[in-house]
């Protein structure tokens, strides 16, 4: 089965069990459940290079947009939402404002409202990870992704660093996405379409190398080296 079918698929099974289950009484215990589930189906959360330890935390995201973009049951599992799932929805709310405002300080100023804070690494990567898994399962047709990412720079300079790795993460996942469609076939051609992305972001600083972006074809697509060996330099052994 298609590694996005299998994660959608677990997702909407603990739907099932949160919605059929009267004694979920924390996060924590929605938590247990996705890991208990994706363990038991042999894979992992969307992710990238790296495996924090806050992975089925953070998947709580994904749970959410499933359940409403995927299932459509936002009213229907409205007390959960507003009980467990709260920090997901301002995560949302705060991407939206990314990608539909256009004035730095006003967006700066809402979103710093929005979490009682300015927000910092984390936040901004949650932020992140709502359009790119919308993106990811197909609830969004639209590549919104490269505007969110120029925005919260202009809103966030002292984020840098982080919109710099986000960024290279964007670029890792577009390209992953265009060697998976037979979009890209060669090492040139992934060359050219790597850098139009990084012309895109208007000089935000985070192009992935050839390892990198082997990394995310298999965490993210989960395809095998044989689709990609003759386009990445990279070592095969290891990848």
């Amino acid at each position: 089965m298609d590694i996005r079918r299998k994660r959608l698929k677990i997702l909407v099974d603990v739907w099932g069990q949160l919605l059929d289950n009267k004694k979920i009484s924390s996060r924590e215990d929605i938590i247990s459940i996705l890991k208990r589930e994706y363990e038991r189906n042999g894979t992992e959360p969307f992710r990238g290079v790296a495996k924090p330890q806050d992975l089925y935390e953070k998947d709580l995201i994904t749970l959410y947009l499933v359940g409403v973009y995927g299932l459509g049951i936002a009213d229907e599992a409205r007390d959960i939402i507003d009980k467990f799932l709260e920090p997901e929805k301002l995560y949302e709310k705060a991407s939206e404002i990314l990608i539909n405002t256009n004035d730095p300080e006003a967006t700066r100023k809402e979103i710093i409202s929005l979490f009682n804070r300015s927000p910092d690494s984390s936040i901004l990567s949650k932020i992140f990870r709502v359009e790119i898994l919308k993106h990811y399962f197909g609830f969004v047709t639209e590549d919104r992704m490269s505007r969110l990412l120029i925005n919260m720079l202009k809103a966030f300079p002292e984020e840098e660093a982080t919109v710099r790795r986000l960024s290279k993460f964007y670029i890792a996942y577009k390209v992953g996405l265009a060697i998976l469609n037979n979009e890209i076939r060669d090492w040139t051609t992934k060359e050219i379409y790597k850098q139009a992305i990084a012309v895109e972001l208007k000089g935000i600083k985070g192009i992935p190398d050839d390892d990198y972006i082997a990394k995310i074809l298999s965490s993210i697509f989960g395809v095998k080296k044989e689709k990609y060996m003759n386009i990445l330099r990279i070592n095969i052994r290891e990848a």
